[in-house]
């Protein structure tokens, strides 16, 4: 196991947890320039580097604004879609477990992302590193008010606890506005797989905190465990629904996508997207076997745009052939 490696539970559901912490460093302002950002994230690379064990696991790497690497590092969520067009720089470790952000809203966005339902474990992690740059680095923090953060609404514990949920089930039976209701009132937000701003696609949402001020990290994450915990059971209910209500179709749906997994030679995004839901949904209520569902949503992220090159055909033809590797072992049950 990689250091920085995490795992939760309900990974037919929960595809991955993430937990970003907004910070920034005493005696800088705000608004930095573009030296600025580059003398603060050789500080926070140095900081890293001084501790022999976890120092070796990090490297630094400049984000050249709208390069496709940039394109490429939004897909795998280790840096926005903000500093892909502005530029900056990305500190992460070789697991990709840790990353972070300098040059975005704030002077450092700190990141940690585990696999399944482990916001917890999360910030247990970046906790710990965030210490270990603090020791160094003095952040800038108010005895009142918690950690200053350039947005308000990140002022106090600057903490975004996220829990990325595949809820196609939901989706297709109209109950999304009602979960999103329902986070709503437990101090939390229903956004797409990008976040704020973005669509959702394949039935995957981001479930994350809204309050960052008056409540301790722990209790913010505690209360997301339970709200995306509760979000999960519907989901759950949701396709027992669908189940009840027409089990033939939904089997042939389901092995349609796997049979076209299998066989396709060439496949755009959203029909390799939309595959791989079905699939995972097969894979969850027993209508599939032979697949891993945490090795599906690696390949949700790989098969788009961004992570391949070429003409659209040949993206096309490197995608369907992806997936046909995916689903070689896969087989299909039957009542």
């Amino acid at each position: 196991m990689s250091m920085f490696e995490i795992h939760g539970g309900f990974t037919g559901l929960a595809a991955s947890s993430r937990v970003r912490l907004a910070r920034n460093l005493k005696g800088y302002p705000f608004r930095l320039t573009a030296a600025q950002h580059s003398e603060i994230a050789e500080k926070v690379f140095a900081a890293l580097q001084n501790n022999p064990t976890i120092g070796p696991e990090f490297e630094k790497k400049q984000i050249i604004p709208r390069s496709t690497e940039a394109s490429q590092l939004v897909e795998e969520h280790l840096i926005s879609p903000e500093l892909a067009q502005n530029g900056g720089w990305l500190i992460v470790s070789r697991d990709g477990g840790v990353s972070i952000m300098v040059g975005e809203e704030d002077h450092l966005r700190l990141q940690v992302i585990g696999t399944g339902l482990c916001p917890k474990e999360c910030l247990d992690t970046a906790n710990r590193v965030s210490a270990l740059i603090e020791n160094e680095l003095p952040f800038a923090f108010d005895a009142r008010l918690g950690y200053l953060t350039a947005c308000p609404t990140n002022l106090g514990t600057g903490l975004r606890a996220s829990v990325m949920l595949h809820l196609p089930m939901l989706t297709a039976v109209g109950q999304i506005n009602q979960i999103t209701g329902y986070a709503g009132s437990r101090g939390c937000a229903v956004r797409g797989a990008y976040g704020e701003g973005s669509k959702a696609i394949g039935g995957f949402y981001q479930i994350s905190n809204q309050v960052t001020l008056g409540a301790s990290a722990a209790d913010l994450t505690d209360r997301l465990v339970e709200t995306a915990t509760a979000v999960i059971d519907a989901e759950k209910k949701a396709r027992e629904q669908v189940r009840a209500q027409n089990e033939a179709a939904l089997r042939d749906r389901i092995c349609r996508a796997a049979g076209t997994m299998k066989s396709a030679f060439l496949m755009e995004t959203g029909e390799a997207l939309t595959c791989i839901s079905d699939v995972l949904i097969g894979l969850q209520m027993g209508f599939l076997t032979g697949a891993d569902p945490q090795a599906l949503y690696q390949l949700e992220q790989a098969v788009r745009p961004a992570m391949l090159t070429g003409a659209p055909q040949e993206r096309d033809q490197k995608r369907a052939q992806m997936l046909r590797q995916a689903a070689q072992n896969i087989t299909m049950t039957y009542a």
